[in-house]
């Protein structure tokens, strides 16, 4: 991936991949260099890897203990590709609704390999956001686990579309039958062919726009960010012996290291339960892994039920999704191994994964510096690019920003600048060094619970409440909280808002916070809402016990 730097020297992972790169040149008889090298696709990458080295572990199943090797899982992964290939399936598109299992993995690989995209959805959502995905994607398949066939059923009652295609994933039986009447063992297979900026996939993200946006992630982004996991290692083809993937389908995460393990030999482990401090904890005892990445939030609440050796065998333990503080920070180096490598690192689905991570060097509150393969700067309030020791808001541009949201371009307009720059409405800071630190969030949308709150689409759903004028939604320390008004005349209680609330939105977006009923909301002359105002708002609300 030497090819894709733009700053600096390519790092060791970028050379092994081009090395990766240049033997599936070879094979296709192709003369390998630079510009050949940017036509290798994300799907021919992970076939050549897989195929490669057959009886590697691939994974173990922390919560069955179960292994799998590379030949295992790439047998079912390529019968289902040449079942959907058979059924012209490239091109279409398919929805994901899987817990981190053996049967995800099949379906994740034999998709990819087939040239169907697939969205990725959150195995926690609720019908209303089922039925909003499947509005958006008009999947012509669904693949899903057994526990989701209801929602899902409903959520396809008031779908006008063509029906797609259902299979449950975690009954292989359903999966081989499909495989074996559509598919064929015989012959060569290849995975089908495609462009390096052709979507591979979409990726939910929520913003200031409202309803979650569908990210179009091209193979291009993707390679890109496959030597980014490992870049300060220096033992390849494999910087490390075991990771463990805790976050589920959706997450950029979950994509850039089940690939970046895939492609640089390295195990990974991961479990269908869903996570809890106890629960990560005996999955660190005893598999130990030696990478892994979380939250801070669910870091700050695994510290206090683990010991040093719980994250003895962790050579780099990665930070990512939200600001860290400096005392999660201090409590985890009093944890770790005095040689592990504590990373707090800064990423977004719109750049397919990491934008910086610090060096082993970097000052304890530094994201360290930008990917050698991105442009950036730091810009002020009237985008005015800025210099060292100053802090703004950081643009990047180049080869992993992606180049648009699924049937939104109003959404990609007010997210990118004409001339391609990515705004992240984060304010970092920038040092003599060229490292960057995170100062605070610029734009409204938050996180709790280490997922991303987007306060339109709770102000939404609280409006469709009869009796409801409009409302405001805001962060705080226990989570979103709204300021509420009310029709005139209209007799409304808290409880019929959460009922309506928490029968449409997953668990991190509901109103952990409280409501406050008020009588009017601050606006700009253009009749903007004053966000800030609005926080400030039920900040006193909640001092004077108004907002509960």
């Amino acid at each position: 991936m030497s090819h894709t730097v733009v700053r600096g020297k390519p790092n060791a992972a970028q050379l092994h991949l081009d090395t990766v790169l240049d033997d599936i040149l070879t094979a296709r008889g192709v003369e390998p260099g630079p510009e050949a090298r940017d036509t290798v696709t994300l799907s021919e990458i992970l076939y050549h890897c897989l195929k490669e080295r057959p009886n590697d572990l691939f994974m173990i199943n922390g919560a069955t203990g179960e292994k799998f090797t590379n030949e295992q899982v790439l047998g079912k992964a390529v019968s289902l590709a040449r079942a959907l290939k058979a059924q012209g399936a490239r091109g279409k598109h398919a929805l994901l609704l899987m817990r981190n299992h053996q049967d995800m993995v099949t379906v994740y690989f034999g998709v990819l390999f087939s040239g169907v995209v697939p969205f990725m959805i959150d195995p926690n959502s609720t019908t209303y956001e089922l039925t909003y995905f499947v509005k958006l994607i008009e999947p012509a398949y669904v693949f899903c686990d057994q526990e989701f066939s209801e929602s899902l059923h409903e959520a396809l009652t008031g779908y006008e579309g063509q029906k797609p295609q259902v299979l449950v994933a975690d009954k292989p039986e359903e999966l081989n039958q499909f495989s074996k009447k559509y598919g064929t063992k015989e012959g060569h297979f290849e995975v089908s062919a495609a462009s390096m900026d052709d979507t591979a996939m979409f990726l939910p993200t929520s913003g200031s726009t409202g309803l979650p946006k569908a990210v179009m992630q091209s193979h291009r982004g993707l390679v890109a960010q496959l030597p980014t996991p490992w870049s300060y290692h220096t033992q390849f083809p494999t910087p490390t012996s075991r990771v463990m993937i805790l976050t589920t389908i959706q997450w950029m995460t979950f994509t850039m290291l089940i690939t970046a393990s895939t492609v640089y030999h390295v195990p990974i482990i991961i479990s269908p339960k869903k996570n809890t401090p106890q629960s990560v904890a005996e999955l660190l005892q005893k598999y130990r892994p030696t990478w892994t990445f979380m939250a801070p939030a669910f870091a700050t609440s695994l510290v206090p039920v683990i010991t040093p050796d719980h994250l003895s065998s962790l050579e780099t333990l990665v930070l990512l999704g939200a600001p860290s503080t400096t005392e999660l920070l201090d409590a985890l180096r009093e944890k770790l191994p005095k040689s592990a490598h504590l990373s707090d690192s800064y990423g977004t689905t719109e750049t397919h994964g990491f934008i910086a991570m610090p060096d082993r060097a970097a000052p304890l509150k530094s994201n360290g510096y930008i990917d050698n393969f991105l442009y950036y700067k730091i810009v002020d309030d009237d985008g005015k690019q800025l210099g060292l020791n100053q802090s703004g808001e950081l643009y990047v541009s180049g080869v992993s920003v992606v180049k648009g949201y699924y049937k939104n371009e109003a959404a990609y307009k007010e997210t990118f600048t004409p001339d391609g720059w990515y705004k992240t409405g984060d304010v970092f800071h920038v040092d003599e060094h060229e490292r960057v630190a995170f100062i605070a969030r610029k734009k409204f949308s938050f996180k709790f619970q280490g997922s991303q709150v987007s306060p339109e689409e709770v102000e939404q759903v609280i409006s469709s409440v009869p009796g409801v004028h409009e409302s405001a939604v805001c962060a705080t320390d226990k989570g979103p909280a709204a300021a509420v008004v009310l029709e005139h005349n209209a007799r409304l209680s808290r409880d019929q808002i959460h009922r309506a609330v928490n029968s449409c939105l997953s668990e991190h977006k509901r109103l952990h916070g409280g409501i406050a009923f008020v009588t009017s909301l601050p606006y700009t002359h253009s009749g903007k809402l004053k966000r800030k105002e609005c926080s400030e708002l039920i900040a006193e609300l909640i001092n004077t016990g108004h907002c509960f």
